[in-house]
């Protein structure tokens, strides 16, 4: 057991390194860092690329952050590991009740905004949303809509695009 001990910490550098870490050992651990975050929140189901929400976003940022302090030796592996589950834990379960609840679904997701209702500017959730009737243009054109006066709706939507049905006529 001994040896074993001796080799991984020969290799990783050990759980929680005391020394400056080797070349080899950042790279290893960079490996294994990667693997078993990329398990952890593929078993989490978390959506850090794809149609991510604010609330995927900050996940992302805070795994980075947690991540990378145990690639470079100043945390332990395993407590980086435990760290990691534990917050995709709490993730998948905030997830799952806001699928279950609207009301927690909108306080950790936000909510839908109409910005344009029936071609007519909602000025006040333009200015509570943070967008100028410049951005709204552009998201218009974004969406092959060459002005304002053939959008029908726009909304901004949980998280943060706007979206745009056009007029019929």
């Amino acid at each position: 057991m001994e040896s074993l001990t001796r080799l991984l910490s020969w290799v990783f550098g050990g759980d929680e390194p005391t020394n400056s870490l080797l070349l080899h050992q950042i790279m290893l651990r960079a490996l294994l860092v990667y693997i078993v975050g990329l398990v952890v929140v593929r078993l989490g189901k978390s959506r850090l690329v794809s149609r991510a929400s604010p609330f995927d976003i900050l996940l992302g940022f805070i795994l980075g952050s947690l991540l990378s302090r145990g690639i470079t030796g100043h945390a332990s592996l395993s407590g980086t590991f435990v760290a990691t589950a534990a917050l995709v834990a709490v993730h998948w379960t905030f997830t799952g009740l806001a699928l279950r609840s609207h009301f927690f679904g909108s306080l950790i997701k936000g909510d839908v905004t109409p910005l344009i209702r029936d071609g007519h500017l909602l000025l006040a959730n333009l200015r509570e949303s943070h967008i100028s009737e410049h951005d709204l243009e552009e998201a218009a054109r974004m969406h092959g809509v060459e002005s304002l006066g053939q959008v029908a709706q726009a909304f901004k939507e949980r998280n943060g695009e706007v979206s745009i049905i056009k007029s019929q006529s």
